[in-house]
């Protein structure tokens, strides 16, 4: 749970409701731009997200009052935007193309074959603990350890400085990715230090060296798992703010024998282009033909499995890279006589984690081995499991509960939605206070400089300038008050105003 400080005390707040908010302002600005409601969502995410993370994610949608159609992995995304950007005109051609999608927080390697008009995911790999934030922490740490010795100060429990400082290492970051050398400078960093430091290209290269040897290994990773060389790949597509990085683009060029990297795809914006015209296909768009005609076949990124009974072999259901949605049934027994449920226990083979439990019941008792329950696993378009399960001797569905932790109930995203409701509620009811204030101060200047600029009697000035000065000092120190005490306070200066003789 995150911690934040609302009205003066403490909230807690799960990470779904932070996403939601998020969502929810994207939807507000786009319904702004739009001039419409906007009710449905694709929401893009990194192809190496759990099970876990992957409902999160939909959940916080359903949060955000949001009807997530699809959750889309982002290199698959970048994928459509290229192939509406580059290549539709000559799509009869068959390519091969690595997209390379290093973001802020995570990197995501995946080969695509694009041919006659279809998209299709062929191996993805990646590393969600791995971007451009890495580089940041590194040149601050950099930093933090150069100030330790030159001034014997250690800010690293201080966290005023450190965001001063982590603000600066970005920001030297963009610039080194066009310059080789600038100056971190922070004014009064620390009390009484003044940081003034120079860094060069070659310094931040070798600060990084192993984030940028982890990159490669994640791109070698990809090709092995597809089982291709570095020569069957036609071109590559620089994806996220990360790739801006010259280390990076040289490295990638130099790991794939020169190859030219795709850099007229905005790296910023493909993600949200290619999610936008998969948003458009799911909706039925028929006006444009080009969207109706597009294929896209995406795969599961880990391998779903059951373990053994001592834990030391995994039965792989559905292998990693699997075209999705895939589906494996399995014919199982109960162990003990008279059982009415049992559990499940499905692993993501490659995070060596459970996946998701899950408990059947409404089973009929039965002595051990006679009951025989058919399980269906299926992986979804948007890379989540699923489970069914049917008594195959009532040929009646079992209850499937999903017991994962972490996961919401129905329950809990009822009480987010409502809570979010009533946030919402609140957001707008300081909007128009705020706005009832500024109105009110805008008003009392206003009559103020009236008072100076215009004709009017001595009295009638002296009653207008006492007025605006009071209702100015008001509004300094009465934010909370009530929209009400506002309202009258304004009519009353109008009231004044009004009454005014100009000479």
């Amino acid at each position: 749970m995150i911690s934040a400080q609302h009205k003066g005390e403490n909230k807690y707040f799960a990470p779904e409701e932070i996403v939601a908010m998020v969502l929810t302002k994207m939807k507000e600005i786009a319904e702004a731009h739009l001039g419409c409601k906007v009710t449905k969502a694709v929401i893009s995410i990194p192809a190496c997200f759990s099970d876990s993370q992957r409902k999160a994610i939909k959940d916080a949608g359903a949060v955000a009052g949001l009807n997530v159609m699809q959750l889309l992995n982002e290199p698959t995304a970048a994928a459509i935007a290229y192939y509406f950007q580059k290549v539709e005109a000559e799509c009869h051609n068959a390519k091969n193309v690595l997209i390379f999608d290093f973001g802020g927080g995570h990197l995501d390697v995946s080969i695509v074959k694009i041919c006659q008009g279809t998209i299709k995911v062929q191996c993805v790999a990646g590393d969600t603990n791995l971007g451009g934030e890495d580089f940041n922490n590194n040149m601050v740490c950099h930093f933090v350890e150069k100030i330790r010795k030159e001034n014997n100060r250690d800010i690293s429990n201080k966290p005023r400085s450190l965001r001063r400082l982590r603000a600066a290492c970005e920001k030297a970051k963009k610039v080194l990715s066009t310059n080789t050398q600038t100056v971190v400078e922070i004014d009064a960093l620390d009390e009484d230090i003044d940081f003034r430091s120079a860094i060069t290209r070659k310094a931040f290269e070798e600060l990084n060296r192993s984030i940028f040897e982890r990159t490669i290994g994640c791109v070698k990773r990809c090709l092995e798992d597809a089982k291709m060389d570095r020569t069957s790949i036609n071109e590559v597509i620089l994806v996220g703010g990360s790739t801006r990085i010259p280390k990076v683009q040289q490295l990638l060029q130099d790991f794939l024998k020169r190859k030219e990297l795709c850099k007229s795809l905005n790296a910023d914006e493909a993600v949200a282009f290619g999610a936008a015209v998969q948003a458009a296909i799911l909706s039925g768009n028929n006006k444009c033909d080009k969207f109706n005609k597009l294929k896209i076949q995406d795969i599961t990124s880990m391998s779903y499995g059951l373990e053994s009974k001592n834990g030391a072999i995994m039965n792989v259901l559905i292998p990693k890279h699997t075209p999705i949605p895939a589906r494996k049934e399995l014919l199982i027994t109960t162990c003990s006589n008279n059982l009415s449920s049992f559990s499940i226990e499905v692993q993501e083979c490659e995070l060596f984690s459970p996946a998701v439990l899950f408990n059947l019941s409404g089973i009929t008792p039965k002595p051990r081995s006679v009951s025989k329950i058919n399980v269906s696993f299926v992986v979804d378009d948007n890379g989540m499991l699923n489970i069914t399960a049917k008594d195959m001797s009532t040929r009646e569905k079992s209850s499937v509960i999903c017991k994962k932790n972490g996961h919401l109930t129905p329950e809990e995203i009822k009480k987010m939605m409502d809570a979010a409701a009533r946030l919402k509620a609140e957001d707008e009811e300081n909007r128009v206070k705020a706005a009832a204030l500024n109105s009110l101060e805008n008003f009392a200047y206003k009559m103020k400089a009236t008072a100076r600029d215009s004709k009017v009697s001595a009295l009638d000035k002296k009653q207008m300038e006492e007025a605006a000065d009071e209702t100015i000092l008001w509004v300094d120190t009465n934010h909370d008050a009530k929209i009400e005490e506002i309202n009258d306070r304004k009519r009353k200066l109008e009231t004044i105003e009004s009454k005014v003789a100009f000479l």
